[in-house]
């Protein structure tokens, strides 16, 4: 067990990604031209020397050996859905996505929570946040972050900037402003699916409107979509194709026993068993579904009431997704 964590931890040590140094020997640099008279026999003269090629001393200038960083640039990454690296790739685009909560109130509660639950010591002014060091960082560090909306673009910016770096190499400050940018975006990604996964764990309110033979769903298309296909199955249908970019689902209906429905504790659904076709519109904020028989003629007034006094109740019964 010690030589497998000895091993492992070489390992880590000398991954490319943490190797700052190239891997090779430096001792070219305590090299020197080797030089000698011209040694003259006796009796003879000695040439003309010409100057012109002589090689001079060159001080380097810049870093050399072992103080060359050899890792790559750290790339900004879009974590973030729906996000885009900004042009001079310092910074990235964050668009509207939710319209109950202005986007930069968001980001700044974002970034807030971010520095809590990293520990690090941050405070907010007019501009943005200053934050001194991380865990993914040197504690010494201070960073200053920056947010600027756009109001054409529904989107605001976020850039992040290493303070006092006039000592520090373009390469390292680089890394280091890359590196903090995406540990919040990796944060504030995995923020947004908590919220998504108990947003789609909530009721959705679903009713009948007769007079356009179809069901109005109270939530978006992707909701909606995901909380079709997963009550479905669970009502006595068999899904034999489903296709989200078209927005249909084409089932065969087994039905269930009496006992199942009263342990769904549902309205027992008792439409003829055959195949049909659930088509679910996109209007924007809100949903439609419609249901069809094989030959995609929208079923009678009657299937469509009984079909709606099932899936209504389900789709607001939160104990019945998986």
């Amino acid at each position: 067990m010690i030589s497998v964590l000895a091993v492992s931890v070489l390992a880590a040590c000398s991954s490319p990604e943490k190797r700052a140094q190239a891997n090779r020997s430096f001792d070219y640099e305590d090299a020197s031209l080797r030089t000698a008279p011209l040694l003259i026999p006796a009796g003879l003269e000695a040439p003309n020397f010409n100057n012109d090629y002589i090689i001079p001393k060159i001080k380097p200038s810049g870093v050399t050996g072992k103080a060359v960083d050899v890792r790559p640039p750290t790339q900004v990454l879009p974590l973030v859905r729906g996000s885009q690296i900004m042009d001079n790739a310092s910074g990235l685009w964050f668009y509207q996505q939710r319209l109950d909560q202005p986007l930069q109130q968001e980001l700044n509660q974002a970034l807030a929570d971010f520095f809590s639950d990293k520990k690090a010591d941050a405070h907010e002014s007019t501009s943005g946040w200053s934050s001194n060091g991380s865990p993914i960082s040197n504690p010494k560090q201070r960073f200053n972050w920056q947010l600027t909306p756009d109001e054409v673009r529904r989107a605001v910016s976020l850039e992040v900037s290493l303070a006092d770096s006039g000592k520090v190499l373009a390469q390292t400050k680089q890394k280091d402003e890359a590196a903090m940018l995406n540990a919040f975006s990796l944060y504030y990604q995995g923020k947004l699916t908590q919220q998504q996964n108990l947003l789609d764990k909530s009721p959705i309110q679903v009713e009948l409107q007769a007079a356009q033979s179809r069901l109005l769903v109270a939530e978006g298309y992707d909701r909606s979509w995901k909380r079709l296909v997963t009550l479905l199955p669970q009502l006595g249908f068999s899904l034999t194709n489903r296709q989200q970019a078209l927005g249909y689902v084409d089932v065969e209906f087994d039905g269930l026993r009496k006992g199942k429905w009263q342990d769904l504790s549902l309205p027992a659904l008792t439409i003829p068993e055959q195949k049909y076709r659930v088509q679910l519109g996109d209007l924007g904020e809100q949903s439609s579904i419609t249901l069809s028989d094989k030959d995609k003629v929208p079923v009678s007034a009657a299937i469509l009431r009984q079909f709606a006094d099932t899936l209504v109740p389900a789709f607001e019964r939160t104990d019945l997704l998986r």
